[in-house]
């Protein structure tokens, strides 16, 4: 497991393994290291950028879930639905949706990993990036678990290294966040994981994107007071993640994000 020391901002997103609960001592905590925000560049919401992409890769074996799913369409429409909300129509979301658009990266033998190899695996395998009318972001999916602050911490679903746009998915963890809807729970989490962390990376709530109302979590940075809203703290934990996910199945609700995340969206996109 490589080590080399770096101040790197990161949003980690965990949760408590399938059985367990969030909330208490052992609630996931956002792992954001000091108090500055993504590092002052153009966002993707500037209205020289044109376009978005997200480039997704996946260890050999650990694929994102994809397909079609009985009675509720493309398992990826929930985060497609999303990120074509915040942006209001203003730019396309460039979005893999199928394997064939995604790249097989091979087996990753560190199984235990820090921020400098989560960089490691985008600087060996990132293929789209940044350009004058352009904003990349790329997204890999992973066996293992991530070292937070030196220690292995295996109710982690993902990390966004902020300023970066690497996120990384710890698909360890998301396959055991299954329960009360079967097979299609984890769909449901690792999707809602998705947005979660991409919205990390765009810089919403406390990053580059300005709230327009108080409603950044003072306890819990990086995250919405609104426990209805995707970028709640507690929506991070497996079980907060799986009622999280049940609730959209049962009301159809494609938008995750609350109106107070929408709000800081539109007031810089002119939407909706």
């Amino acid at each position: 497991m490589r080590r080399l020391s770096v101040l790197v901002i990161v949003a980690a997103c965990g949760g408590t393994p399938a059985g367990g609960g969030g909330g208490g001592d052992d609630a996931p905590t956002d792992a954001r290291r000091d108090g500055t925000t993504g590092g002052g560049a153009t966002t993707a919401f500037d209205p020289a950028i044109t376009k978005v992409v997200i480039e997704i890769d996946y260890e050999t074996n650990q694929a994102p879930y994809t397909g079609p799913i009985l009675g509720f369409g493309d398992t990826f429409d929930l985060s497609s639905a999303n990120f074509a909300r915040l942006f209001a129509g203003t730019k396309p979301v460039e979005l893999p949706r199928v394997l064939a658009d995604m790249q097989d990266i091979g087996a990753v033998a560190d199984e235990e990993l820090t921020i400098q190899d989560i960089l490691a695996i985008a600087a060996a395998h990132r293929d789209r990036h940044d350009s004058a009318d352009t904003r990349t972001y790329y997204l890999v999916f992973v066996s293992g678990h991530y070292v937070q602050n030196g220690t292995v911490n295996p109710n982690i679903l993902g990390v966004s290294i902020v300023g970066t746009g690497v996120i990384a998915m710890f698909k360890d963890v998301v396959r055991g966040t299954g329960g009360g809807l079967g097979v299609n729970t984890v769909r449901y989490v690792e999707q809602s994981t998705i947005v979660h962390e991409v919205a990390h990376a765009l810089g919403m709530v406390g990053g580059d994107v300005p709230t327009t109302s108080n409603h950044e979590d003072a306890a819990h940075d990086g995250h919405c007071t609104n426990d209805k809203c995707v970028m709640y703290w507690l929506n991070e934990g497996a079980s907060e993640a799986t009622a999280f996910a049940t609730k959209y199945v049962l009301t159809k609700d494609s938008v995750l994000f609350g109106p107070e995340c929408l709000a800081d969206a539109d007031a810089l996109t002119g939407g909706p």
